[in-house]
């Protein structure tokens, strides 16, 4: 992506070297004689250049167009960097929250695992019923197929990193952790939404095409006026006079010549009427149109989309922070306690079980918060189109 916004920075900026070339100027030459058509005394040649001359402020408002042709490639360029990096982030996230459902299934699998050693001896000694470990193997066989399908997942969002990177498959690609953010920004909303307006790459490419179309419409009109065209010629010409002789200076008889040098001048100017590029000029106007509403439309939309960012962010982060406080702690100690009670022969192993998955169940949530949290402060930062603090 980042050749292929290079490419266009380029040839935008092609066209506007191309833009300020002047027309070209021509040499004509010629020559005319007589003597295929029988008349081998009359000869002529000729010598002409022109020049055209642009009105209008034609070269000038072109240059204004191609200048804005820069800007715009260049702000295309930053969304799309946007747009990449933003992709990047998201599938990033996608696989270091896949590892950390991963560590968690691994965590369960081995404590089932020893929790099935301890029912199988318990078994064997008559203390607990058959049914106990089938329980268990169940369990295990459960938690290692969502392994297989979450160990999947990260394989294709390494994939996708990979490609979105630019990287080969013989590339090392190692995830780092993830910094956890604590619902906390030392910017506002409203200094959010300011810096959004000011920073965003598609507004900037809107305004910037506006600009270009209000340019289009003044170069097009321009270009409904007539171009003026210079032009200077000189002539030769000689012919012989019938079958008349003189006598030249040493007295040799010589046929009678008349011999012409010309130059001449010309200006030559199209008419042209304004309801020739009538057509086009509408055209120019309903572009510039056109931009002037995507314009008015960003403006009033990218607060708003940045409120809903910030919104989604702030509901995420809030509630983490019940999670992590009232939720999750809690939920390992009921574990505990009821693990207890089974030990004491108080409880059964389908009990032990049950809170087992309600814990499990809850330190994904715990992790899809975590996730959520994460996910919304990239769509905050995209729409503010800036690292935040």
């Amino acid at each position: 992506m980042r050749k292929q916004g290079t490419s266009c920075e380029s040839r935008a900026r092609g066209l506007l070297r191309q833009a300020g070339v002047r027309p070209a100027s021509s040499l004509q030459l010629g020559g005319a004689t007589g003597r295929p058509l029988g008349s081998p005394g009359k000869e002529e040649y000729s010598a002409e250049y022109s020049q055209p001359i642009e009105t209008g402020g034609k070269r000038d408002k072109r240059l204004q167009v191609a200048e804005k042709g820069v800007g715009l490639a260049e702000a295309e360029l930053a969304e799309r960097t946007l747009r990449l990096a933003t992709e990047i982030k998201l599938r990033y996230l996608d696989a270091v929250t896949d590892e950390a459902r991963l560590a968690a299934l691994d965590r369960l699998i081995g404590t089932y695992r020893e929790s099935l050693k301890l029912v199988e001896a318990r078994v064997r000694l008559g203390d607990a019923a058959a049914v106990d470990s089938q329980l268990l193997l169940v369990e295990v066989s459960r938690a290692e197929a969502q392994k297989r399908t979450v160990a999947g997942r990260i394989q294709v969002a390494l994939s996708d990193l990979r490609r979105l990177c630019g990287f080969t498959a013989a590339e090392p690609l190692v995830l780092a952790g993830v910094a956890r953010r604590d619902g906390s920004l030392a910017s506002t909303l409203g200094d959010l939404q300011r810096q959004a307006v000011e920073l965003r790459p598609d507004l900037r490419s809107a305004k910037l095409e506006e600009e270009r179309g209000a340019a289009e419409v003044s170069l097009t009109e321009a270009q409904g006026r007539p171009d003026v065209t210079l032009s200077a010629q000189y002539a030769l010409r000689n012919e012989r006079i019938g079958e008349l002789y003189g006598s030249t200076a040493s007295g040799q008889s010589a046929p009678l010549k008349d011999r012409d040098n010309t130059l001449s001048f010309g200006v030559s100017i199209p008419l042209l009427t304004r309801r020739r590029n009538l057509g086009n000029i509408e055209a120019a106007t309903a572009r510039a149109t056109g931009s002037r509403t995507l314009r008015q439309h960003l403006e009033a939309a990218i607060p708003l989309e940045v409120q809903a960012a910030w919104q989604h962010w702030d509901a995420a982060a809030q509630s983490l922070n019940i999670l992590d406080s009232g939720v999750l702690r809690q939920s390992e100690k009921n574990l505990d306690v009821i693990r207890q009670a089974y030990a004491l022969g108080q409880l059964r192993l389908l009990d032990v079980l049950n809170e087992q998955r309600r814990l499990i169940d809850t330190q994904m949530t715990y992790i899809e918060a975590e996730s959520d949290v994460r996910r919304g402060f990239i769509e905050l930062e995209r729409a503010v189109a800036g690292d935040l603090k």
